[in-house]
């Protein structure tokens, strides 16, 4: 889908990953990296996010689940 994100205020980055294929399903991650928590909240309240996500139904048999949220604070980071 389309990205919106590089429009929105404090966003640094964004990265989707694939796992390995098992039997029954693929697992993919994406890691998105903000400025501060405060700048996530706001996109997601953003009409960016609302359009990036309109058609984002799950298809009948797609998905394992719905997604899940996972957040982190950054402990070290190396550049």
């Amino acid at each position: 889908r389309d990205s919106h994100l590089k429009q929105v205020p404090g966003f640094v980055s964004f990265a989707l990953m694939k796992g390995a294929e098992r039997g029954d399903h693929v697992l993919y991650a994406s890691h998105t990296l903000w400025a501060d928590e405060e700048s996530f909240k706001g996109w997601t309240r953003s009409e960016a996010f609302r359009a990036a996500h309109k058609g984002a139904k799950s298809s009948e048999g797609m998905y394992l689940g719905p997604p899940v949220l996972e957040c982190f604070d950054a402990v070290q980071v190396l550049d």
